[in-house]
């Protein structure tokens, strides 16, 4: 409950100027930088950071940044985490293709809505540190595996999946792209995580490709949940 609480005391606190400045630009005499949704996400890496260090101390610190630069062996999982979100887009692309009737203008691939100024490169790097790294170091690094001493595989992703879910809320009234879709390892979950933002948040001729690929990912995610039930039995 405390990383719950400090992650999302950490990232609301430097999201706030935001919300509360949008729309508001002829009345004050500063404007609030982009760059603090970046920031933002480095909310719960940041938590986790604070409360290993005060449960475990430096061992835990060690441990943590060991298995942040741990690539797993297999060879299977670093391609899923780079290629699959690409095997979304591209069904969402065709779908929304059979959807439309043309094909959606897909040339602007990998650029983002809000950092339209930053080198595509520079936009991908900074997705994989604060939004990769920043939200799974915490998510997944530090809660999957703390609430799994206590609960089954399932359960502990379900607590996870639903803390995470309410850390979002705020980004619906910030992020652009956010606001027109409709209602293993460190590093190959931070790439899957920021392949598919950047993947998603594609400027294109049609808001279904992120609907879709959202739709895909649910589905994907329901159907591991089986598997995690016949490895608790």
């Amino acid at each position: 409950m405390t990383f719950v609480v400090l992650a999302y005391a950490i990232s609301w606190t430097i999201w706030l100027p935001l919300p509360l400045l949008a729309g508001r630009q002829d009345r004050v005499d500063w404007t609030a930088s982009p760059y603090l949704l970046l920031a933002g996400g480095l909310g719960p890496a940041i938590s986790a950071v604070i409360v290993t260090a005060l449960i475990a101390g430096r061992v835990g610190i060690l441990d943590l940044l060991r298995r942040m630069v741990a690539v797993p062996g297999r060879l299977r999982w670093r391609a899923l985490a780079a290629l699959g979100p690409l095997v979304l887009f591209a069904i969402a692309v065709f779908v929304a293709r059979l959807v439309d009737g043309v094909w959606p203008d897909t040339s602007r691939f990998g650029a983002s809505v809000e950092y339209a100024f930053l080198p595509v490169l520079v936009f991908w790097t900074a997705n994989l540190i604060f939004y990769g790294f920043g939200e799974e170091i915490g998510w997944r690094g530090f809660a999957q595996p703390t609430l799994q001493f206590r609960h089954s595989t399932l359960r502990a992703a379900v607590l996870v999946a639903a803390a995470r879910a309410a850390w979002h809320p705020p980004l619906f009234g910030i992020t652009p792209t956010y606001r027109t879709m409709p209602a293993a390892g460190f590093i190959v979950v931070a790439v899957f995580h920021a392949v598919f933002d950047i993947a998603t948040t594609t400027p294109a001729t049609t808001t279904l490709i992120p609907t879709l690929m959202g739709a895909g990912i649910t589905i994907v995610g329901l159907l591991v949940i089986p598997s995690l039930l016949k490895s608790r039995a």
